[in-house]
C-alpha cells in the first residue's frame, strides 16, 4: 500500500510539474542562512547553520526524520526536498513562498503565485497529493490546474500540522480593511461597524498601541487625517484613514518591506518552535519572577498595587506545580513576611519587604537595579544543577515573569512579550558598585548571544506564549482580543523588549501581563483569589501543554501529605 501511495504521490506531482507554466524559479530568502525555492512545481530548501549552532544540531532541526538527517553532507549549503523538512522548515518554506496565504477559521486560504497543480498544492498543505479531485470539488474549479492569484481553500481537517494550529489564526487579516492613497501618502481604510469605537476598534486593534497616553495621541492623529470633527460620535460605516507608518506588520499589505520583513523574520523564528518533550515537565525547571516588589509597587490604580497581586499569583503558581507536575521551581522573589503562602482572601495587604533572591539577597529598592539583577540572576540559575545534581538542560528551562499591566481604559485581558530578535544585542553587560557586590554579577558581567541563540529564543517562547494564552482561553479568563503575543513593547514611539528578557540567556523566557490594571472590570477580578488562582492554574496547564509537544495534555497531579493521588484533567 505504502508502494502503492508513493507511485500515485510521484505521477501526480509529475503532472503538476509537467502542468506548470512558469519558466523560472520563485526564491525568497528567509534569512541568509534559509532559502525557499520554488521550482517547476517542486518545493525545496536551501540552508546552512546558523551562527553559533553545531552542524547536528542544524540538520537536526532542519530535517523531518533521522534517515532524512543522515542523507544530508556536510557540504553547504544543504539542499533539502519538501517532503524531507521538519514541520517548522516547511511551515518557513511556504510563509516565505506564499507571502498572501491566510490561516482562515475554516482552513488554509493558499493564494497561488503562479500557475500550479493541485495535486502539489494538496501535497504541501496534506501530504495527501490524492486529495488533488477533492479540493477541486471544494473550490468548485472544473480542473487541477490553478491559475497566479487565484485563492485554494483547503479545509481545516486535511491540514498538516504546521498549518492546522489554532494559533495561526492571528494571521488572519481582518474583512474591511483596504489599501489606498491620497496627497499625504498611502494608508488604510477601515469602516466602523456598530458600536465600535476609533480608541479600541482602530487604534489599539491596528497599530499596536495599548498605553493609554499613546492610544489618545494616535485617535486624535488618525482623526484629524480622517476629517474626523469628534471621535465620540463617529457614525458607522465612517471611512477612518491609519497612515501606514503607524500600522504594525502583519497588518501592513504584502507588497510594503516592513511586511515582507516581518513575514521572514517570523518564518525563520518558527523553525524553533518545538521544544524537548518532558512528559508531566519531569526534569524542567520553571524560574518564576514575581514582578516589581519592595519600595517598586509597579502599576498603582485605585488602590491596587501590580506587585501585591502579581507576587501571589506567583505563589500560586508554585504551589500548582509543586503539586500536580514534577517540575523543579525556583522563585527568584520573596516576602520574608509571608514566605512563600497563599492567603485565603480576596483582597491582600500590601507590603514592601520583598527581597530579590541573589547572593547576598537585594532589597528590592531600585527598580532598575532590581530589574538587572533578576536577570544576571536568571542566567546563573542555568548553570545551578538540578536536585538530583544533574545538569538541567536550557531547553527544559523556562523564565516566567508575572505582571498587571496599566493601560488604555479599553483595552482588557492577558498579554504575554517575548523577545523578538531585532531588538536583542549582540553583547550588554553592566557596570557600577551598585552590582559589583553580587555574585550573579561578578560570574558573568558581559553577556553575549549569536544568532541562532537569539532566533531561536523567539521562536521557542513565543510558541510557549501562545500555549498560555490558549490555556487562559481554555480557562475562560479575559485575553487581550487583537495580538495577545508581542515580541516587544510600543509607548512614547518606542519600540524594545523588557529588559528582564532582553539580556536573559534562558532560551524559553516569556513575561505574561496577567490583566489589565487601567480597565475597572480587570482591576476587579485581579482582586478576588478565585481570578489568581484560575490565572495560576492556567499558566501550569500552558506549560504542561508546552513541553507535550502537540501529544494530549498529560493530567496534573495533586498529592497529600500521606502520597495519596488526586488527579485533575487539564486539557
Amino acid at each position: 500500500m505504502r508502494r502503492a501511495a508513493s507511485l500515485l504521490a510521484t505521477a501526480l506531482l509529475a503532472g503538476a510539474a509537467a502542468a506548470s507554466a512558469d519558466s523560472g524559479e520563485r526564491r525568497a530568502v528567509v534569512s541568509p542562512e534559509f532559502t525557499a525555492v520554488l521550482a517547476q512545481g517542486s518545493i525545496s530548501v536551501e540552508a546552512r547553520p546558523l551562527e553559533g549552532e553545531t552542524f547536528e544540531g542544524f540538520v537536526n532541526r532542519l530535517a523531518r526524520d533521522k534517515e532524512a538527517a543522515g542523507k544530508l553532507g556536510t557540504r553547504q549549503p544543504v539542499t533539502l526536498p519538501y517532503a524531507a523538512l521538519s514541520d517548522e522548515a516547511r511551515k518557513a518554506a511556504i510563509t516565505a513562498l506564499f507571502p498572501s496565504d491566510v490561516r482562515a477559521t475554516i482552513g488554509w486560504l493558499h493564494v497561488a503565485v503562479g500557475s500550479e497543480n493541485l495535486a502539489a498544492i494538496a501535497d504541501w498543505f496534506t501530504g495527501r497529493p490524492n486529495l488533488a479531485p477533492t479540493l477541486a470539488k471544494l473550490n468548485g474549479l472544473q480542473a487541477l490546474g490553478v491559475s497566479r492569484g487565484s485563492t485554494v481553500t483547503i479545509p481545516v481537517e486535511y491540514l498538516l500540522p504546521p498549518f492546522r494550529d489554532a494559533e495561526a489564526l492571528a494571521d488572519e487579516l481582518p474583512a474591511g480593511l483596504e489599501f489606498d492613497e491620497d496627497e499625504e501618502g498611502r494608508y488604510a481604510r477601515y469602516r466602523l461597524r456598530k458600536k465600535e469605537a476609533l480608541y479600541s476598534s482602530v487604534v489599539v486593534r491596528f497599530t499596536g498601541r495599548v498605553h493609554a497616553e499613546d492610544v489618545v495621541q494616535l485617535a486624535l492623529r488618525i482623526a484629524l487625517r480622517s476629517g474626523i470633527d469628534d471621535v465620540h460620535a463617529i457614525p458607522v460605516g465612517f471611512p477612518v484613514k491609519i497612515p501606514l507608518e503607524y500600522l504594525t506588520e502583519d497588518f501592513l499589505p504584502a507588497d510594503d518591506p516592513r511586511a515582507q520583513e516581518y513575514r521572514r523574520e517570523k518564518a525563520e523564528a518558527s523553525q524553533f518552535a518545538v521544544p524537548l518533550r518532558a512528559e508531566g515537565l519531569a526534569g524542567v525547571r520553571v524560574i518564576v519572577d514575581a514582578g516589581h516588589g519592595g519600595r517598586d509597587t509597579g502599576t498603582l490604580h485605585a488602590g491596587v498595587w501590580e506587585s501585591t497581586y502579581v507576587y501571589d499569583v506567583a505563589c500560586r503558581l508554585r504551589k500548582v506545580l509543586a503539586e500536580r507536575t514534577k517540575a523543579e521551581v525556583v522563585m527568584i522573589t520573596k516576602e520574608p513576611a509571608l514566605g512563600f503562602s497563599v492567603p485565603r482572601r480576596d483582597v491582600l495587604e500590601h507590603r514592601k519587604g520583598h527581597v530579590l533572591l541573589t547572593t547576598p539577597p537585594y532589597p528590592l529598592y531600585d527598580p532598575v537595579v532590581g530589574v538587572n539583577l533578576r536577570w544576571y540572576l536568571a542566567n546563573s540559575l542555568l548553570k545551578k544543577p538540578g536536585p538530583d545534581r544533574k545538569k538541567v538542560s536550557p531547553e527544559k528551562t523556562v523564565f516566567l515573569s508575572i505582571h498587571a499591566d496599566s493601560l488604555h481604559s479599553s483595552v482588557r485581558g492577558a498579554m504575554v512579550y517575548v523577545p523578538g530578535e531585532r531588538f536583542l544585542r549582540d553583547r550588554f553587560g553592566k557596570r557600577g558598585t551598585a552590582y559589583a557586590s553580587y555574585k550573579e554579577f561578578r560570574d558573568e558581567p558581559l553577556v553575549s548571544f549569536n544568532k541562532k541563540e537569539r532566533v531561536e529564543s523567539e521562536g521557542v517562547s513565543t510558541a510557549l506564549a501562545e500555549k498560555l494564552v490558549g490555556a487562559f482561553k481554555a480557562s475562560g479568563l479575559p485575553v487581550h482580543p487583537f495580538k495577545p503575543v508581542r515580541t516587544h513593547v510600543i509607548r512614547n514611539g518606542r519600540e524594545w523588549v523588557p529588559a528582564v528578557l532582553r539580556y536573559n540567556r534562558v532560551p524559553t523566557r516569556v513575561l505574561v501581563e496577567m490583566s489589565n490594571l487601567g480597565n475597572e472590570e480587570d482591576r476587579a477580578l485581579t482582586t478576588t483569589q478565585a481570578f489568581r488562582q484560575k490565572v495560576a492554574e492556567a499558566l501550569a496547564a500552558g506549560l504542561v501543554e508546552f513541553f507535550s509537544q502537540g501529544a494530549p495534555a498529560p493530567e496534573l497531579v495533586r498529592k497529600d501529605k500521606d502520597t495519596a493521588v488526586v488527579k485533575k484533567r487539564v486539557s
